[in-house]
C-alpha cells in the first residue's frame, strides 16, 4: 500500500511540472487555426520623445497568416510589419505576459511566434495579435 501512495503522489508531482522554454498552455487552438487576411496594422507609442499612433490599411494586399495545427505559422504575401514571408513556430494559450506570476498579474490568451508574445484578441469576427505593450503594432486579421 505504501508503494502504491508513494507512485501516485510521484505521478502527481511530476505532471504538474512545466518547462520554462514553453510556459503557455494550450488552450482552444482552433480559434486561431486556418488561414488569417492581414487587414490593418495599428502603431501607437513613443516616437523621437513624442507619443504617436497612426494606422496602415492593408486590406487591398493578399498578406496571409495561416496558423496550422502542427504548430506552424506560414506568412505569405506582400510586405507585412509583421513577420516576413516565410514559416514560424507559434503557440496559442494562456500564459502571464511578463513570462512568470507577479502579484495581481492575470494569465491572458497571447500568440508566441518564434519568441515573441503576441496579446490575442477576437471581437467582431476579426483577430487581433498585438505588441503594442512594448511599442509594437497591433495585427488586425479577418478570416479567410
Amino acid at each position: 500500500m505504501k508503494k502504491i501512495i508513494i507512485l501516485v503522489v510521484s505521478l502527481i508531482i511530476f505532471s504538474n511540472c512545466t518547462n520554462d522554454e514553453n510556459n503557455i498552455n494550450e488552450t482552444g487552438n482552433e480559434k486561431i487555426i486556418g488561414e488569417w487576411k492581414l487587414i490593418e496594422s495599428k502603431f501607437h507609442g513613443l516616437e523621437g520623445g513624442t507619443y504617436s499612433e497612426g494606422s496602415i490599411d492593408h486590406s487591398n494586399e493578399n498578406i496571409i497568416y495561416n496558423f496550422q495545427p502542427n504548430g506552424k505559422l506560414l506568412v505569405t504575401g506582400g510586405n507585412n510589419p509583421g513577420y516576413p514571408n516565410r514559416e514560424y513556430d507559434y503557440v496559442f494559450g494562456e500564459d502571464y505576459l511578463s513570462g512568470s506570476s507577479s502579484p495581481g498579474e492575470k494569465k491572458i490568451l497571447l500568440v508566441k511566434i518564434d519568441n515573441t508574445k503576441w496579446t490575442y484578441n477576437f471581437t467582431d469576427g476579426r483577430m487581433t495579435l498585438g505588441i503594442s505593450y512594448v511599442d509594437g503594432p497591433d495585427l488586425i486579421f479577418e478570416r479567410k
